[in-house]
């Protein structure tokens, strides 16, 4: 093989090793409440929202609620920034941030949109023809 070749290779692969280590050490895991807990990294955490805890602070400009997860663990979050448009209507979040003693100081949430993710409907509705047929 050509000397350009190999040097080719030599880049390609410097580049690829860098991209894959930059995109890897950005990323931040799912994990239950309870290993958030215990990480003190940032972490993303997802959880059932109890609406019924919910308030905003004005004092610190901050949103206030907790969270459930799968294993029944609750923790509050604490979300500076605005209120995401469907939260008072979604049922679940994901919330990444780290932990700090009894709370998960966020600084991004994402809801799920409760009608879009429904499984007890299917993404299209089968139209009916007038009659009764389709």
């Amino acid at each position: 093989m050509k000397k350009a070749y190999w040097i080719a290779i030599v880049i390609i692969a410097v580049a690829m090793g860098f991209t894959l280590w930059a995109f890897s050490s950005s990323m931040t895991p799912y994990v239950d409440i309870a290993t958030a807990r215990r990480m003190g990294t940032p972490v993303q955490v997802r959880g059932k929202i109890l609406h019924e805890t919910a308030y905003y602070d004005p004092a610190q400009g901050a949103l206030r609620f907790q969270i459930q997860d799968v294993n029944g663990e609750r923790i509050e979050v604490v979300y500076h920034g605005a209120k995401p448009d469907a939260f008072d209507t979604a049922p679940e979040t994901a919330a990444h941030g780290v932990v700090r003693g009894n709370t998960l100081q966020s600084d991004s949430l994402v809801v799920k949109c409760p009608s879009k993710y429904d499984d007890q409907k299917g993404p299209y509705k089968r139209a009916v023809a007038p009659g009764g047929s389709s």
